[in-house]
């Protein structure tokens, strides 16, 4: 069975000056596939995402959405594509309603259907029927994302580029976004998803492409990722007391393959992650030697490997560094 292609990334680079932004990379996403680009700031992936969008020139290479060349037929491409900013685009003096009106006559959109279409978004995006009509700089940051998302809706495309969509965003509306996300992938739309956050690229995406200094170091599905590495198990550990010297502690434990410090976002603390085959034969060995260090455990817990320590073992730096 032949599988159809929504976009086409082939040999791109752009360059910044002697700044290589995007390297010579080439992917593709399936039509209804929700397509994940995960790494840190500075990855290239905001950089790529503006040249599919054609905000962007290319250096060299070529990129196709939908069956047109971004640099041969731009407006075709405009026509298939909806693209959610990672900066707020939005009037403050106007309301909900009044933003959607605006960008719909830029569409082109005639005024029944535009009606229509606002009230159908404003629906989809779950948006209170009273806060739409106050001005935009009284929206919470997640109120504002939702009415970006239905900007990008209006004239319903079939691709969408979502740039950090959740960033920023507290646990709460973070999950609501997620929801709005997953309600377009049950549409069938094709979906390129920029990120950083790990739990948002395993929760939402099919396949996922890490990405460094402007290349693709892996490419698969999460679950896909985790077995690359061949590792499966992580022990994370709390400490009164984070430091380096904890991570080369773990070095000399038996069965201990890698251990580094991660940040957890959603409990604010900083924890020791172990990765290891044999989870449950080494803990007591993991927690004596934090415990003859003078640390003491606060909590441990023992869990599968994450894309973020797939990332790590990839590249040898986290995320946030």
């Amino acid at each position: 069975m032949l599988l159809l292609n929504d976009i086409e990334v082939d040999s791109v680079t752009k360059r910044f000056e002697d700044m290589v932004a995007v390297d010579n990379l080439s992917m593709s996403v399936a039509k209804g596939e929700l397509f994940g680009l995960l790494g840190p700031n500075g990855a290239g992936k905001s950089t790529l995402t503006k040249m599919i969008s054609g905000m962007l020139n290319l250096t060299s290479g070529t990129i196709k959405v939908g069956k047109y060349s971004i640099q041969d037929d731009p407006m075709k491409v405009k026509e298939i594509l909806g693209v959610v900013p990672q900066d707020i685009v939005l009037y403050d003096y106007l309301n909900a309603q009044e933003n959607l009106a605006f960008y719909g006559r830029l569409y082109g959109l005639p005024g029944r259907k535009l009606k229509n279409r606002i009230k159908e978004l404003l629906q989809f995006t779950q948006l209170d029927e009273k806060a739409v009509k106050r001005h935009v700089s009284t929206y919470s940051g997640g109120m504002k994302r939702r009415v970006n998302i239905a900007a990008a809706l209006l004239h319903e495309p079939q691709v969408m580029l979502l740039d950090e969509p959740t960033a920023g965003l507290d646990p709460q509306n973070k999950h609501a976004l997620w929801e709005i996300i997953q309600s377009l992938k049950k549409q069938r739309k094709t979906i390129v998803l920029t990120t950083h956050m790990m739990d948002e690229a395993e929760e939402l995406c099919n396949r996922v492409a890490i990405m460094d200094h402007g290349k693709i170091i892996a490419l698969g599905s999460p679950s896909q990722l985790v077995r690359k590495i061949k590792m499966e198990n992580t022990i994370t550990v709390v400490p009164d007391k984070t430091s380096s010297k904890l991570v080369e502690i773990m070095k000399s434990v038996a069965g201990v393959k890698d251990s580094y410090l991660a940040y957890d976002e959603n409990e604010k603390t900083e924890t020791l992650k172990v990765i290891t085959d044999n989870p449950d034969d080494i803990l007591p060995d993991v927690v004596s030697a934090i415990a003859k260090d003078g640390t003491k455990v606060l909590s441990v817990q023992l869990s599968r490997v994450t894309l973020e320590d797939v990332f790590i073992m990839l590249t040898g730096r986290s995320l946030r560094e």
